[in-house]
């Protein structure tokens, strides 16, 4: 379970609007929303900006690390290095993606841009409604943000959550007076990363991969893929523009290096790639599981591949499982 040892208080009449009208003193505000297709998008909001918490289409990410994120730039004989805006709010985010959030500081923690927009940023997390996809697991990793707001608590997630609930009037109590809120109820079950057995000829691999597009989409949606590339645009004035633009480890290219070797030539050499990065981690992550149980790549998947499936069946296919 998430640690309970936040700073809580109970809500009292008007402590709410109170919060609402702090985090959007000076920031703009973005939330989730529902479209008349049905889909939640993180939107621009001027009102409601505490609506219940939902999975949105695209993540958090598309606003920590955009796709396109301009770097510097070379103009007129000089580099100019990219000034972030501050005073950006982001409300709304379930559980899942508040743990999302804190496996981007982990990868990030030393990206001077990310970092400085992060600063800027105020994230507020609010209880949700499980999804079928949903499998979120309060225990899978700690969580950021600044505040939480319960059905009848709010949580102090950070110093700066902490002042703003204070200068509300909220009456702070501090560490396990009260618990915790629990995370709505799963509506799937996940073979956790410990048991996850590293079995590389398994034939699943083969089996999904021939039906995978290599489209990408579930590594665009997914909370905490990462994979980005440097593209240089230069202008015919002479200008240049740094970006980072997002790539994905299901692309020809991902793995491939100078002379032309590719270190994942085929579509499951590229699945094995993502669920292994996912699941196990790499570099100092090394060991933390990364799926947040949102179920966002489940619902973006055109042939229905899962992850949660191919676990199971690398359990059974494992040499020592039967």
């Amino acid at each position: 379970m998430v640690d309970s040892g936040f700073p809580v208080c109970k809500i009292q009449d008007g402590l709410v609007e109170k919060l609402a009208a702090a985090v959007a003193k000076d920031r703009v505000v973005w939330s989730p929303r529902l479209g008349e297709d049905g889909v939640g998008r993180l939107q621009v909001v001027e009102r409601d900006f505490f609506a219940r918490a939902m999975t949105t289409r695209l993540p958090i990410k598309k606003l920590l690390f955009p796709h396109g994120d301009a770097l510097w730039s070379y103009h007129d004989g000089q580099y100019r290095e990219v000034v972030e805006p501050s005073g950006l709010a982001i409300t709304g985010l379930p559980l899942c993606d508040l743990q999302a959030l804190w496996y981007l500081d982990r990868v990030f923690s030393e990206d001077t841009i990310y970092l400085q927009r992060r600063a800027g940023i105020f994230v507020v997390g609010m209880l949700c409604d499980a999804g079928v996809e949903c499998r979120c697991d309060s225990a899978l990793m700690p969580i950021a943000g600044d505040l939480f707001i319960g059905n009848d608590r709010v949580w102090a997630l950070s110093d700066a959550g902490l002042a703003l609930l204070q200068a509300a009037g909220g009456r702070v109590k501090q560490k396990k007076d009260l618990p915790w809120p629990e995370s709505p109820a799963a509506k799937r079950r996940q073979v956790t990363a410990g048991q996850l057995p590293v079995h590389l000829n398994a034939g699943v691999w083969r089996a999904e991969g021939e039906r995978c597009l290599s489209c990408g989409a579930c590594s665009a949606v997914c909370p905490t893929c990462y994979c980005f590339d440097l593209v240089d645009v230069a202008g015919t004035d002479g200008s240049v523009n740094r970006k980072r633009v997002w790539d994905n480890c299901f692309f020809a290219e991902h793995g491939q290096v100078a002379g032309g070797f590719d270190f994942r030539a085929d579509r499951a050499a590229r699945l094995r790639f993502r669920m292994e990065h996912k699941r196990l981690g790499f570099g100092d992550l090394r060991g933390q599981d990364s799926c947040v149980g949102c179920g966002r790549c489940r619902t973006v998947c055109p042939v229905d591949i899962d992850l949660d499936r191919i676990a199971e069946q690398l359990v059974t296919e494992a040499p020592d499982a039967g």
